[in-house]
């Protein structure tokens, strides 16, 4: 499966990315008996990973963030439990930021600071 904190990804994984997006952050590995492949470090340097606990009251997550991807866990949350997760996700968005939902999550009829640009992407007012 690749270690994604590490930015190591099985190539495959990559196909539908473009030529020139791959020129840029993509590294080959050394051995060609290796099928995954590495993002650069520069890209990698603008990304964390980290692990929340969603009931919680606060995310330790520090600076605001240009993105979330909270996908297909908010389905198992009752609606109020729902509103609380996403507000606190919100929070630590920037303004202009995006807030990317799984295709069977929805937060319609939830007041939030997010205006829908797309099916399931949501971006920070």
């Amino acid at each position: 499966m690749g270690d994604h904190r590490k930015g190591i990804y099985p190539a495959e994984m990559l196909a539908p990315v473009p030529p020139d997006l791959h020129r840029r952050y993509v590294m080959r590995p050394r051995s060609p008996q290796r099928r995954d492949v590495r993002i650069s470090p520069s890209l990698r340097s603008k990304v964390a990973f980290g692990r929340l606990n969603l009931m919680d009251e606060n995310y330790p997550i520090g600076e605001p963030v240009d993105i979330v991807f909270c996908r297909n866990v908010l389905i198992y949350f009752d609606k109020p439990t729902q509103q609380k997760v996403v507000n606190r996700l919100c929070a630590k968005l920037r303004p202009g930021g995006y807030l990317m939902l799984g295709h069977s999550e929805s937060i319609a009829g939830m007041n939030l600071p997010v205006k829908a640009v797309a099916n399931t992407v949501f971006r920070r007012n």
